[in-house]
């Protein structure tokens, strides 16, 4: 592979090394180095690492982000209220409450909100959807810092909780749609004073 690329084998070893470490190849000895099959939980590591790395997104792209996550959050809901057992509302409605208790403790709100997203997420029993959907969380923390909003849209996440548990797919996509509206607003308006100073 050296000679036909036309670099040293410190090259290619180094190669190697950074595709062994994102999972796309498994080096063996005696073996030789093999490409690994995707896994769910492979890509979810590959787009984490991705959203993680990212530097602070322009409004362009915070648009684009809070559009796919949109879509996403939207269809998670959708199947949740379908899809939610008794348990998944009861970690629904705790991580609720959290977001109520937390006032104006910055990191206990973030965590109840995040497992508020994730609980409903997983009560879509959809493995690929919390693939995808997971990573964004990095993002949906992106916009709470920027936007500043980590204690407002206790009431938005509460009528999302209520079509889920009312079994309303349709009100539940249009509870995240709204959410998302506010979500965008407020990411712009940070975003824009962000700019101007």
């Amino acid at each position: 592979m050296a000679d036909r690329l036309q670099v040293s084998r410190i090259v290619i070893r180094e190669a190697m090394k950074i595709l062994e470490d994102r999972g796309v190849v498994e080096v063996r000895a005696g073996r030789g180095t093999l490409t690994v099959a995707p896994s769910p939980n492979r890509v979810k590591t590959s787009l984490l690492q991705l959203f993680r790395d990212q530097p602070m997104p322009s409004i362009q792209e915070m648009e684009q982000l809070l559009e796919l996550r949109q879509v996403l959050e939207e269809t998670a809901a959708s199947l949740a209220a379908v899809r939610a057992t008794a348990q998944d509302l009861e970690e629904i409605e705790a991580a609720l409450e959290g977001m109520r208790q937390g006032g104006a403790d910055l990191r206990q709100t973030i965590s109840a909100d995040l497992r508020f997203h994730r609980s409903i997420m997983r009560a879509a029993h959809n493995p690929f959807i919390e693939m995808v959907l997971d990573p964004l969380m990095e993002v949906f923390l992106q916009q709470i810092k920027v936007s500043n909003t980590f204690n407002t849209g206790w009431e938005a996440h509460r009528n999302i909780f209520a079509e889920i548990r009312a079994h309303n797919p349709v009100g539940a996509r249009q509870a995240v749609r709204r959410l998302m509206k506010m979500t965008l607003s407020d990411s712009r308006k940070a975003l824009s004073n962000m700019n101007a100073v």
